[in-house]
């Protein structure tokens, strides 16, 4: 009896040590998302920032001014890196 009692007592204490492991684990996925600190986007000088959008995890960004300016650039919002961008420019 003293052998049942025990074992009880040590798959109890199993469970909840087990259960709170996935309960940490899931803390750290749910609250451990890592923002990036500071993020430059090359936009031109001289150049101006016409529209922002963001989508999903995307940061969209029109950028215009003078003729030569005209773009689109699309970051990672998660990252803070561009990554890729439309030059709207009309060919010479």
């Amino acid at each position: 009896m003293l052998v049942l009692k025990t074992l009880v007592i040590g798959f109890a204490v199993l469970l909840i040590v087990a259960a709170g492991i996935l309960i940490a684990f899931a803390a750290n996925r749910l609250g451990g998302t890592k923002a990036f600190d500071l993020a430059s986007l090359p936009i031109p000088a001289g150049c101006a920032v016409e529209q922002m959008t963001a989508e999903g995890d995307r940061l969209i960004l029109s950028i215009g001014g003078r003729d030569d300016c005209r773009r689109v650039l699309i970051a990672d919002m998660k990252s803070g890196k561009v990554i890729g961008q439309f030059d709207l420019n009309t060919p010479q």
